[in-house]
């Protein structure tokens, strides 16, 4: 394994002048205005990689470090109560999970296979965002967190006891410039409230309907 690393980053060594010929290297990347972290945690490594993750014109608005959870669902939202505990006994020197936010999308990562990969787990269209609350959670900690609702996901942060609240209301403001429904969805809502309204009354006015008799029976009864 030793030797296959060796390898490969000789040969990236070696191409590196011809990737510079044909793309220009990304500028280094300045860390944003909010950054919702540690004091302990450096920004260096993460910047390094994200510069070349962001397009063109790309603007980076906010860094954050939090322990991603899932929120909101059925059944998450019980069990994601109980891990929000576990996470908060544990004392954690790093965060585990990487959200950069763009002016066009949200990033999300989880720190190590980011750091050793480039991976990314998220990565969300701004125009995508549909609610966002800045909240604490309900244990003795009182950790701060943030609940993002998207068109597909549920996401819930928990932040660090450590990381300012101002900046942690800082990076739910620029995500709440984004939330939206599209009128597609509102129309889409609006029929599924109105639905079965509609189905009632004409369940009502077949009911009312067949109490009147008819055939024969109507005809006995029209001459008697």
């Amino acid at each position: 394994m030793k030797a296959a690393r060796e390898t490969c980053a000789r040969l990236l060594k070696a191409i590196e002048p011809l990737a510079d010929a044909l793309h220009a290297p990304a500028p280094p990347l300045e860390a944003p205005g909010v950054v919702c972290a540690p004091e302990s945690l450096g920004l260096k490594p993460y910047l390094r990689i994200l510069r070349w993750l962001l397009e063109d014109g790309e603007t980076l608005r906010v860094l954050g470090f939090p322990d991603q959870l899932d929120a909101l669902g059925p059944v998450s939202a019980i069990v994601g109560g109980a891990r929000e505990k576990l996470a908060a006994a544990r004392d954690k020197a790093a965060a585990k999970t990487l959200v950069a936010v763009t002016d066009r999308r949200i990033i999300t990562a989880k720190t190590n296979a980011f750091l050793e990969q480039a991976e990314i787990r998220q990565d969300i269209p701004t125009d995508q965002v549909r609610y966002v609350r800045a909240t604490t959670t309900q244990d003795k900690t009182a950790r701060l967190a943030i609940d993002l609702i998207t068109r597909d996901e549920n996401i819930r942060w928990l932040f660090h006891a450590d990381v300012d609240n101002t900046r942690v209301d800082a990076l739910a403001a620029a995500l709440a410039e984004s939330m939206t429904i599209p009128d597609v969805e509102r129309d889409e809502l609006q029929r599924r409230r109105y639905a079965p309204i509609e189905a009632g009354k004409k369940s009502e006015s077949a009911g009312t309907r067949s109490t009147e008799p008819t055939g024969p029976e109507a005809t006995t009864r029209d001459a008697e």
